[in-house]
């Protein structure tokens, strides 16, 4: 078997295992609920709406991702776990999770080291890359008990340049933007409707 095809058949396997891995993971009745066509990506378990269940992040990425051009949507769903231990899907976005040509090179969402985080009722979304370019996009959203959704909170964008100082002690990479948009109280948007601009 010639060295290449040898590559890439282990290549295919090795992810193969990894959404095997994480889709095990998951609960059957979550699992039962992803959209045809789609695998799990990244998810995360997490308090999401403070009522003390277990509730899941998912990310998901279509099958044969990597094969397309452009790369199509990651969906983002969130699922809540009722009082009977069942999931149910409350909401879906197809704009956070950047897609692996959203960053210029690089994967800005499966390249992080941890792409999510979750803190009481917030949650946030954290792309980025370090690969030529580096920056951050962190996307939080906050659950409203009186609304029973999640609404946009902040948008956090940094990015840094490799620094030219030649000084001895200089650090590699320089702050050039820091921007911080954050959610206008008097018109919320809900996690379903919220498109990055």
């Amino acid at each position: 078997m010639p060295m290449l095809l040898r590559h890439g058949l282990a290549a295919a396997l090795c992810l193969f295992a990894t959404q095997a891995a994480r889709a095990a993971d998951l609960p059957a009745d979550v699992m039962r609920q992803l959209p045809a066509g789609y695998l799990p990506l990244e998810q995360l378990r997490a308090d999401l709406d403070g009522d003390g269940r277990a509730d899941y992040l998912v990310a998901l990425q279509q099958r044969g991702e990597a094969e397309r051009e452009p790369a199509p949507a990651r969906p983002l769903l969130i699922f809540v776990q009722q009082a009977d231990g069942h999931y149910r899907l409350a909401a879906r976005n197809d704009h956070v999770v950047l897609k692996r040509d959203d960053g210029g090179q690089c994967d800005p969402f499966t390249d992080s080291d941890d792409p999510f985080a979750a803190k009481g009722r917030y949650f946030t979304v954290q792309n980025g890359v370090s690969c030529g370019q580096h920056w951050t996009h962190f996307i939080t959203f906050r659950y409203d008990p009186e609304r029973k959704t999640w609404l946009f909170h902040k948008r956090i964008h940094q990015s840094w340049q490799l620094n030219s100082d030649p000084a001895p002690g200089a650090d590699a990479l320089k702050k050039t933007a820091d921007k911080v948009d954050a959610a206008d109280p008097k018109h919320p948007v809900t996690f379903a409707e919220y498109v990055p601009d």
